[in-house]
């Protein structure tokens, strides 16, 4: 969903429920290099329905790391999550040019979106022929309500940014996956030893671990042709401990990520959450799997892709891969990728995973 479009470079500013993840790229041929990169946490409080609460507060911390990370270019993008996009693909006539959807998409859209026009902003991209009709085409609707994009686009300003682009952190995403394929195994078991990108109907399961959702994505090639919310994310790990051993919420989730704990941890926390965790992708991927339009039996998932803050859990790969038997690996989309000397390499390569949205909105600049 681009509101505008340019071609200069542009930071990637994720604003998740947890922390601003802020990423700026640039390129030299087909080499992509990262000129700044920044993570703030979020206080408690300071988001409220995936939208900032205050825009004045959100842009404070949105300044604070624009400033910690140095980057250099003002112009930024933005996702909205996507469980608060509403898509459709509808029918129009062949003839249609680019002007004749504008005035008809508002139109379209009333019959699919339960709020007024009025509330929403819309955009569309046009798909193609449609295949149950040679005289019509397929137009993809996109729609969400202005307030996920307002709130967001009233944080950069306040910030002293420029927003550029406010795009869904599906296809975010998918600007990033593109980045992992070539790390994806070229054989797999679950694909009767095909090569990846040769099996007509392999698919690949992106999962997003956040503080408090996890997304499933499944992607075909290298587009989402489903999504998943579930409500389980890394914070029931930090609810774990402090249950475990009498901490507050800060101090448990202090805890859980320098440490000390105690020598019972591994066994009576850590493992039964990755474990639950892992039974949790294996419900999205059940659901995935009985949902009427992939019920043919014919798709297969050769391997799962683990991002957000929860992959950077130790070990979940391994428990994921175990549970499910499904080849699993954390994304790093920076592997190929130089870095600026003020980048700090170690901590970019630790905090991969949590950039996965970041990187995908920064790659618009070279779209």
């Amino acid at each position: 969903m681009a509101l505008f479009k340019r071609k200069e470079p542009i930071l990637g500013i994720d604003i998740s429920p947890s922390a601003v993840k802020l990423i700026e790229l640039s390129r030299s041929g087909t080499r992509f290099r990262v000129e700044a990169f920044a993570i703030e946490p979020l206080s408690e409080g300071m988001m409220e329905d995936r939208n900032p609460a205050d825009t004045d507060d959100m842009a404070e911390v949105i300044k604070r790391a624009w400033r910690n990370s140095g980057a250099r270019t003002r112009h930024a993008a933005v996702a909205v999550p996507t469980s608060s996009v509403i898509q459709r693909t509808v029918p129009m006539p062949a003839e249609f040019k680019q002007s004749d959807i504008e005035v008809n998409i508002p139109i379209e859209a009333s019959q699919y979106i339960p709020y007024p026009i009025e509330e929403i902003y819309l955009d569309f991209e046009v798909k193609g022929p449609s295949a149950a009709s040679a005289e019509m085409q397929d137009v993809m609707l996109v729609a969400t309500r202005k307030e996920n994009v307002d709130t967001r686009d009233a944080a950069l300003k306040n910030a002293g940014l420029v927003p550029a682009i406010v795009d869904m952190e599906a296809y975010a995403l998918e600007n990033t996956f593109r980045l992992l394929m070539d790390s994806l195994p070229k054989a797999s078991a679950n694909a009767g030893g095909l090569n990846l990108s040769k099996a007509r109907d392999g698919l690949t399961a992106l999962v997003d671990v956040g503080a408090t959702m996890t997304n499933l994505y499944i992607l075909q090639e290298d587009r989402v042709i489903f999504t998943r919310e579930q409500s389980f994310g890394a914070d029931h790990l930090t609810v774990r401990v402090a249950e475990a051993y009498g901490l507050t919420r800060e101090q448990a989730e202090q805890a859980k990520r320098t440490g000390p704990l105690a020598d019972d941890y591994g066994s009576m926390v850590l493992e039964p959450f990755k474990q639950m965790l892992a039974e949790q992708i294996g419900h999205g991927l059940q659901f995935f799997f009985s949902s009427d339009q992939f019920i043919s039996g014919r798709y297969t998932v050769d391997s799962i892709v683990l991002v957000g803050g929860g992959a950077m859990i130790m070990g979940l790969d391994r428990v994921v891969a175990d549970v499910l038997g499904i080849t699993t690996l954390v994304a790093n989309p920076f592997k190929n990728m130089g870095s600026a000397a003020r980048v700090n390499s170690g901590a970019l390569l630790r905090d991969a995973p949590l950039l996965a949205v970041a990187c995908g909105l920064a790659l618009r600049s070279f779209d």
